[in-house]
Parts: structure tokens; sequence; C-alpha cells
């Protein structure tokens, strides 16, 4: 995973300080209000971005984010500008600045970074419209490189020429001003203003060189460019000593010191000193062959040899060069018959390596001459930077230039973006379907337990409650058909029966023993009849409440009935199981859509990097063609001047 930009970084310290007066009236945070944010946070700091940015976007789709103002906004769209989601960044920019109620410094990132967006579509009017709603109170750091992007759409604009060392502010432009200056200078060379250019130029390589280690080296390659660049400028003056004077200032071991060596022996022979210019054009000559100086010096040091009289040496140097030439373009067919669409994919696919690691590959102390040797780095994170920093790079020449591309870049890091989102899918194909088992596993486990403990209960409920229906339903029948009113009295009454009948069954042992019992039998009897009748007025509202409660129990079994039906149901179609297997089919389906997809991208994506790359191999084909072209000419030539000398 790619680290973030400092824009990254810069969000963060924003996202920290930018509170707007509502905010400044609440206790200081000590700790996150939103658990979505802190797990955003999380990955963030964990360095899974993609992860962060997954993680604000599903929380923007629900209830958003709370008691974080500004901050998960900006967090946002930086990663998505630091990923190149350039129109979800700018979706988020937008959305910030059409509230007015921002705070002005989140609203200063956003107009900023949204000119940069612009800047890098190539829609100079609509960058500068956004950086000048930026304000004077912008971080000043960012607000530097915000003027030496506005100079940069003046100079693409050609409205510059008002631009001067007098008007410039070098303070203001801090870290930016080295390039600023180049800049200006070059387009002042482009247009043939050869003396305004040398000013910029030198204001350039008069900026002190700082301590720090990397930027001192950064300062120092600038500096020979622009000693490089003004040694041509005088050149194209026909100032030859001038020329090189600075040609000779540049680094024998700086990257230009190939072109300032080519163009210090040219500066000699138009002064026709071929002495002189035999001596850097020597130097040249034992160089790579990979570089393009290197390439005419070929053919400009035998062309010094002839300007000497030295005829041997200058049809010898020539016939070297064939050579060499011939040697060079076998390499670079070589090179286009190798570097498929595969082997580009097995490329931006690595494993980053880190800067230092990077260095000893590029190196190439043990990589055969002339060999392309690529490697990705973990530092390719600068979309929107002005600096030079790149994802993929490389010690062949050939390649360089278009390495240098940030069209290339880009186009790298979406290919790399690709390649990660397709070993995703490709492993989620796998956990879907490991998923799926486990939720069939669920269900059948389900069926098991659920059929032999859930029914087991309902069952024994409903036959215990059938069993006292049905003992009701009898008593109740028997009750109807012989008008037993006692069986359904109160238990007072019922009581006082039973005294009676007790009674009766002692007036009947006392009748047949000879004792009177007419009395007796007349007040047993008047008494039976009251209880008799006090139970016929109670009988039907007893007997209602009894068919009531048969009633209550057939209820209660219909609807145990319906629970097992349910769960027989629910045991045999898993209704809460089916969705979510439903779902995943859904998912499954989704997930190979989008693996096709990415994949025809992938293909789409290589095959443009492909043909990118062979068309730059191509044009060093040509040039090297036309040198031996060129050297064939020559040798021709010398061998026919020096026939014409003989006699016939």
């Amino acid at each position: 995973m790619r680290k973030p930009t400092s824009v990254l970084r810069y969000f963060l310290m924003l996202a920290a300080v930018a509170i707007s007066p509502a905010d400044a009236k609440e206790k200081p945070k000590t700790s996150v209000a939103d658990l979505r944010y802190g797990v955003a946070l999380y990955h963030y700091y964990q360095q899974d971005y993609i992860a962060a940015l997954a993680e604000l976007m599903v929380a923007d789709t629900r209830d958003g984010i709370q008691g974080h103002g500004d901050n998960p906004e900006l967090i946002a769209g930086g990663v998505s500008l630091a990923f190149g989601m350039q129109h979800h960044a700018e979706g988020v920019f937008n959305q910030i600045l059409q509230d007015e109620r921002r705070p002005q410094s989140v609203r200063d990132a956003a107009w900023f970074y949204l000119g940069k967006l612009h800047y890098s579509r190539g829609d100079w009017a609509a960058a500068e419209q956004s950086f000048a709603r930026v304000s004077r109170e912008f971080k000043p750091s960012l607000r530097a490189q915000m003027q030496a992007l506005q100079i940069n759409i003046r100079i693409r604009n050609k409205n510059y020429t008002d631009l001067t060392l007098d008007n410039i502010d070098r303070d203001e432009l801090r870290s930016w001003s080295p390039y600023t200056f180049y800049n200006l200078g070059a387009a002042h060379a482009r247009e043939g203003n050869f003396a305004s250019a040398q000013q910029f130029f030198n204001e350039l390589i008069d900026i002190d060189v700082v301590d720090n280690p990397v930027r001192r080296k950064e300062q120092w390659a600038l500096q020979d460019k622009a000693y490089t660049a003004m040694g041509y400028s005088y050149l194209a003056e026909k100032k030859y000593a001038a020329a090189i004077r600075e040609f000779t200032k540049v680094r024998l071991d700086g990257v230009f010191a190939n072109q300032a060596l080519l163009g210090y022996g040219w500066a000699a022979v138009a002064q026709e000193e071929y002495d002189e210019a035999l001596r850097p054009w020597q130097l040249l000559r034992s160089r790579s062959l990979m570089y393009p100086a290197v390439q005419e010096s070929l053919l400009a040091l035998p062309f010094a040899y002839e300007k000497l009289g030295a005829q041997g040496e200058a049809v010898n140097a020539y016939q070297s060069a064939e050579e060499l030439l011939a040697r060079e373009i076998n390499l670079i067919r070589d090179m286009r018959a190798t570097l498929t669409e595969g082997e580009l994919l097995t490329l931006i696919g690595s494993e980053p390596l880190s800067a230092e690691d990077a260095k000893k590959v590029l190196r190439g102390d043990d990589a055969e001459a002339g060999a392309l040797t690529a490697v990705v780095t973990d530092d390719g994170q600068n979309w929107l930077k002005l600096d030079s920093t790149s994802i993929i790079k490389t010690r062949s020449a050939y390649m360089n230039e278009l390495f240098a591309k940030n069209t290339f870049q880009t186009a790298v890091l979406d290919l790399r973006d690709l390649l990660r989102l397709q070993t995703l899918l490709q492993n989620w194909l796998p956990k879907l379907d490991a998923y799926r088992e486990l939720l069939l596993q669920k269900q059948a486990q389900r069926d098991r337990q659920e059929q032999q403990l859930a029914q087991h209960a309902v069952l024994q409920q409903e036959q215990k409650l059938q069993l006292e229906r049905a003992t009701l339903a009898q008593q109740l029948a028997q009750i109807s058909s012989s008008d037993n009113y006692m069986a359904l009295a109160d238990d007072e009454t019922r009581a006082l029966y039973v005294r009676i009948e007790r009674g009766q069954q002692t007036i009947a042992r006392m009748k047949s023993a000879g004792q009177d019992t007419s009395e007796l039998e007349t007040r047993i009897k008047m008494f039976g009849g009251i209880l008799l009748w006090r139970a016929a007025q109670q009988y039907p509202a007893q007997l209602a409440a009894q068919q009531g409660e048969l009633k209550s129990i057939d209820a209660t079994l219909v609807n145990i009935a319906q629970t097992r039906n349910n769960i027989e149901e629910i045991t045999a179609t898993s209704i809460d199981i089916q969705p979510t297997l439903a779902r995943l089919q859904v998912l499954q389906k989704e997930v190979s859509v989008h693996l096709e997809n990415t994949d025809q991208l992938i293909a789409q994506q290589s095959r443009l990097l492909r043909q990118q790359v062979d068309q730059q191999l191509a044009a060093h084909e040509k040039r090297l063609n036309n040198y031996l072209a060129q050297a064939h000419l020559a040798v021709a030539r010398l061998y026919d001047a020096e026939l014409r000398k003989q006699p016939e």
C-alpha cells in the first residue's frame, strides 16, 4: 500500500485546528466521539488508506459522523486525492465550499486542492480561479507551492514577461523558488530571450545550497541543469567562450554531464578548436551508449578527427561507431521483444522496494550493460506534487524519458491499484463460497436441533392440553345431559349438599331401626330443595364459564399448532438463513462481474503501457538507425575520397 502524501498529513493537521466558532465553545475532545471515525483513523494510521476511505464512505451513506466537525470530510478528500480518485475528491471539496459556515482554513484547503485537481487536468483557467480564492492566511508552505503553480500557469499561457527578479518574492516561494527560476529561464530561452533566461538561471545558481542531504542533491542537480541550459543559450548566441565556461561548471558525475560535454565539444568546434573538442567527446565516448548525447558523440568524435586531417583515426572511429550502434540496436530490439505485457504486469505487480533497496538495484553493479533494470518503489504517492518522485524507476536511459512523464506514472499507479483490486476480488470468491457452505451447515445443524428440541417441547404441551380438554368436555357433556346442577355449584353449596346426603343416610338407618323420622325427613328434604334451587340458579352461569374455558383451551391448541407449523416451516425452509444465502448468491455474481471488468481493465491498461514502452524504444531505435546510416555514409565517403586520391 502506498504511503500517504504530505497532502494527507496536512489534512490531518488542518482537521485538528480547523474549529468553527460553535465548536470553540465545546470542551476539547480527548477521545473519539464517533466509533466509525475512530475506525477510519485506525486504518489511516495503519497505512490502510483504502479501508479508511471505505469506512468514511459507509458512514456517509448512513447517518454520517457526528462530533468531529470537518475532519472526516477533509480526510476523505485527502485520501481520495492521494489515490487519484479525482472525481470523488472534487465532490468532497465542492461540498465543503458550498457551506459558507465552514472555517476559512478549511475553505482555503478545499480551494487549494481543487485548484491542483484542475491543474492536473490541464484546466488552467479553472485552476487559476480556484487559487485566487485562497486567503492570505493560508499555510505558508502550501501557499508557496500554490504560487509556483500560478507562475507555471502563466508560463503555459505565455503571460509571464512581466515577471522579473525584482517583483518575485523569493522568500514567499520558499523551497519552490529554484524550480520557479528555472521554469522562467527555460520559458525565456524557448522564446529566444536569452538575456532574460540567463538572469533567471544565474539567480537559481546563486541560491545557497541547503544542509539537508536530499535537498542538497536536488539543488545541485537543478544547478547543473541551469548551467547546461545557460551554456546552450550562449551557444545559440554564438558566445562560445561563455558557453564553454558554463559547461565546465557542470559536475561530471551529475545527470546533465553528458549534455554539457556534448555542448562543450560543439562550442569548441564552432571556434575551430578541434583539439579542444576531442577532450570532452573522448570522455563522453567512454560512457554508456544508452544516453543520446553519448550516441551523438560517436559521430562527433570522427568529425573532429576529419577536421584535424586525421583521416585514419576518423575511419576507425566511424567503424567503431558502426559496431557499437549495431550492437545497441540489437539490444533495443531484444528489449522490445522481451518486455511484453506479461513482463510489465509482473514488474508492476511486484512488491515495492524501499528507497535504499531501490538504489542498490538501480545501481546495477551486476546487471548486464544496457539491460532494462526497473523497480517499483514504495514512495509513488505523488499524484499532484511537482517533485519527481516516481513509483516506477529504471536505470535505463531509454526508458527514463517515458518513466519521467506524470501520465505514465499515473497509468502505472492505476494499473497497480487494479492489480490489488483483482487480488482482493479473487480472494473474496472463495471466502463467499466458504461463507455459503458455513450457512448450509448451520441450516443442517438447525434442522436437527430444532426438530428434536423445539418440536418435542411443543408437542408435549399440545398433548397435555388435548388430554385436559377431553376430560373437561366429557365432564360438561355428562353434567349437561343429566342436569347435574350441583356439579357446577359453588364450594359452599356442594359442601352443604354433601351434609344433606349424609343426613339422608342417617335417617335411612334410623328408619330401618324403627325410629320415627318423619319430621327429620321433612326438614332435610326442605334444606336439600333449597340447596338444589340455589345450585340451579348458578348452573347457567357456571356452565357458560366452563364452556368458555373449553374454548380457551381450543384457542390455545390452535396457537400451539400454528407454532408447531412455524417451527416445521423454519426447519424446512430456514427463513432467516435463506435471505442471506440469496444475498450471497447476488454478491458472488457481483464479485464475478467486477472481477471480469477488472481483468478487462488490466488487460487494456497493460496493453496501453506496453504500447507506450514499445513506442519509446522504437523512437530510440529509429535515432540509432539514423546515426548508423550516417556512420555508413561517412565511412563510404572517406573511402571514396581516399580512392580518388590514388593515381589511376
